[in-house]
């Protein structure tokens, strides 16, 4: 069995996730018969060593939505439009992930998790699509739109012309050499990457955990088959 650590959020004293993740996850290794065990990172203290034993411990890390990434952490002010940041979770998952990605284990994104992946590789990320963004309202919650897909992705999809949810009002800008861009919206928007030299680390900006369709399940059994070979 595999245990794929999940990353959490910090609120009323908790740590939580929403289930669909790791519905997605589990709904996805009975389909293809992969045997895993998601389970919830609570948020630490950014100690390396602490941060080290997390690395080493788990097969596989899901980087999964929440709230924005605090954008000190790319070297901008925050905003009036930017939305709620939770420092400590920035801070611990920036840790983790640097820690991870040195280690070279398998790494998929989601939403949030997509931003905090890339910022950790240096990138930067619009604060605020509808105050930033030509036609940034095609981007509201639960919209979706036509997405070209390249790369990873459209191997993955068999197309380079999917549709997406959008449940998001940030994405990711000026990515850095290592990444390599494998979907955008019309408008620019960064929908999708993966990592150039790691074997592992890929992420997409919507949400296809929320009413998985074909695509979702592609994308999730091309992880769990990465994980489940090692």
């Amino acid at each position: 069995m595999k245990i794929i650590a999940m990353t959490a959020s910090v609120g009323d004293d908790m740590h939580f996730a929403r289930p669909r993740y790791a519905k997605y996850l589990l709904t996805a290794a009975e389909k293809y018969n992969y045997d895993i065990l998601p389970v919830l990172l609570p948020i630490t203290e950014p100690d390396p060593q602490l941060i080290r034993k997390i690395a080493l411990q788990f097969d596989a890390f899901l980087f999964t939505g929440g709230n924005d990434v605090n954008p000190t952490h790319y070297g901008e002010e925050k905003r009036e439009a930017c939305g709620y940041i939770e420092p400590a979770r920035d801070e611990f998952e920036l840790a983790l992930l640097r820690e991870v990605m040195s280690l070279d284990k398998p790494v998929f994104g989601i939403c949030r998790g997509c931003q905090v992946m890339a910022v950790a590789c240096g990138a930067h990320l619009v604060q605020d699509i509808p105050t930033e963004v030509e036609n940034g309202a095609n981007h509201a919650p639960e919209h979706r739109h036509p997405v070209t897909a390249s790369g990873w992705v459209a191997e993955i999809a068999g197309t380079t012309d999917i549709r997406t949810n959008s449940y998001h009002h940030q994405f990711v800008t000026n990515p850095p050499e290592c990444l390599t861009v494998c979907a955008r919206t019309a408008d620019g928007v960064t929908e999708a990457f993966v990592h150039n030299t790691l074997s592992y680390f890929k992420a997409v900006q919507w949400h296809p955990e929320l009413g998985p369709d074909d695509l979702s399940y592609a994308l999730i059994e091309e992880f769990l088959r990465e994980v489940c070979s090692r």
